[in-house]
C-alpha cells in the first residue's frame, strides 16, 4: 500500500570511470602496470578491431559521465569533510555482522545478484559507507526534533479486502461486506492479528499479522493515511476504502517509539529532502563553492551546471536526480 518515493539523493556509492593518470602504462598501451585502466587502453581485440576505453565512454555519453563526475565529486568532499565523524571501521564491522547473520560472504553475494545484478560486496560495502556521509550532511541542513520526529509516523496493522474483476475476485459491493463483517468481528472481540493474518489479501503484511511497522506521513496512499493518522493509540478505523481495495487500520501504542528515532529522523530527512528540491540544490552549490570545486570539461560543466546547480529548473533538476538514483542503490539490500 505504500507509494513509491523517488529521494533526490544522487551518488551513493556509484562506481566510477577507471583511472586516467599517465603513470604506469605498459610499452603497448594495453593497461598500467597495477592493472587499472587508463584512457586509450584496448580492451578487446577481434579480427573485426579493437575496443577501447575511449569506445566505452563514448557510448556512456556526456550525460552519464557528468553524472558519475558530480556524484564522486559529492562523496570525496563529503567522505573529507566528514572525516574526523564517521567511522568507516564501525560501519563495515557492522557489514560483516550482518553479513555473517545472513550465512557468510558468499551466500550474501547471491543475494546482491539477485538483487542488484552486478553488485559486489565491497561495492556494497562502499556504498553503506557513502551513505553514512550524505546521511550526516543531509541530517545537519535538515534538523529534526524528537517531537517531530514522533509526529512524523505512527505504528500500524491492517486489514485489506481487495477489489477484484478476476472472475474468482470480489467486486466493490462484496469487497466492502466482507470488510464490514470482519470490522463487526473485531468490535466483538475477535483478535486484529489472527484475522489479519487468516483474511488480509495484503499478503506481506498478513504473514506478520497485519503489522507494517512504523509508517510515515506521505509514504502511504491518502485515504489510508488520512484514517491512520486520526487514530488514538491503540484505537480501530471504521472501513477505509482506497484504490486497493477496503482496509481495517489498527493503531499501536509505539511503545518502542524512542529506540527508532534514528530511523524516524533519517526517513523525515529524505523525504524533506524529495519535497525541498530546490534547497537541496543550493546545498550541493555551496558545498563545490566551499571545497573550490571546478569542472575542467566544458561541456560535464555545462550540463552540471545546468542539471544540479541551477535550483530554478526544478523540473530538469528532478528528472536528472531520479535517473541517477536508479543507477544507484534507492533500496539498500539491507
Amino acid at each position: 500500500m505504500r507509494k513509491k518515493l523517488a529521494p533526490i539523493v544522487v551518488g551513493l556509492g556509484l562506481i566510477g570511470l577507471a583511472g586516467c593518470s599517465d603513470d604506469g602504462s605498459s610499452e603497448n598501451g594495453s593497461g598500467s602496470e597495477n592493472g587499472e585502466t587508463e584512457y586509450g587502453d584496448v580492451l578487446a581485440t577481434s579480427d573485426a578491431g579493437e575496443v577501447t576505453t575511449d569506445d566505452i565512454l563514448n557510448e556512456l555519453g556526456t550525460d552519464n559521465i557528468a553524472n558519475r563526475t558530480f556524484q564522486l565529486t559529492l562523496d570525496s568532499i563529503l567522505q573529507d569533510k566528514y572525516s574526523d565523524e564517521i567511522d568507516r571501521k564501525e560501519i563495515e564491522s557492522q557489514i560483516d555482522e550482518e553479513i555473517e547473520g545472513m550465512g557468510g560472504e558468499d551466500q550474501f553475494a547471491m543475494m546482491l545478484q539477485q538483487q542488484q545484478p552486478g553488485m559486489t560486496v565491497e561495492r556494497y560495502k562502499e556504498q553503506r559507507i557513502n551513505n553514512a556521509y550524505h546521511d550526516k550532511f543531509f541530517a545537519e541542513k535538515f534538523e529534526v526534533t524528537d517531537e517531530e520526529a514522533k509526529e512524523s509516523v505512527r505504528e500500524a496493522s491492517h486489514i485489506l479486502v481487495e477489489v477484484s474483476e478476476e472472475e474468482d475476485g470480489l467486486s466493490d459491493e462484496e469487497a466492502k461486506k466482507k470488510a464490514e463483517s470482519l470490522h463487526q468481528e473485531i468490535e466483538d472481540g475477535a483478535d486484529f492479528g489472527e484475522l489479519a493474518s487468516e483474511e488480509s489479501d495484503d499478503t506481506g503484511s498478513a504473514e506478520n499479522n497485519g503489522q507494517l511497522g512504523y509508517v510515515q506521513r506521505g509514504e502511504m496512499v491518502e485515504p489510508f493515511e488520512e484514517a491512520l493518522f486520526a487514530l488514538e493509540k491503540g484505537e480501530v478505523s471504521d472501513v477505509v476504502k482506497s484504490d486497493f481495495g477496503y482496509h481495517i487500520i489498527k493503531r499501536h501504542e509505539e511503545e518502542n517509539i524512542d529506540e527508532e528515532l534514528d530511523s524516524v529522523k533519517r526517513q523525515v530527512v529524505s523525504q524533506k529532502i524529495q519535497e525541498n528540491q530546490d534547497q537541496v540544490l543550493g546545498f550541493y552549490n555551496d558545498l563545490l563553492e566551499e571545497y573550490n570545486v571546478e569542472f575542467e570539461n566544458e561541456e560535464i560543466r555545462t550540463y552540471i551546471e545546468e542539471t544540479y546547480l541551477n535550483s530554478g529548473d526544478e523540473e530538469s533538476a528532478e528528472e536528472s536526480t531520479e535517473e541517477s538514483t536508479e543507477e544507484s542503490t534507492e533500496e539498500s539490500a539491507e
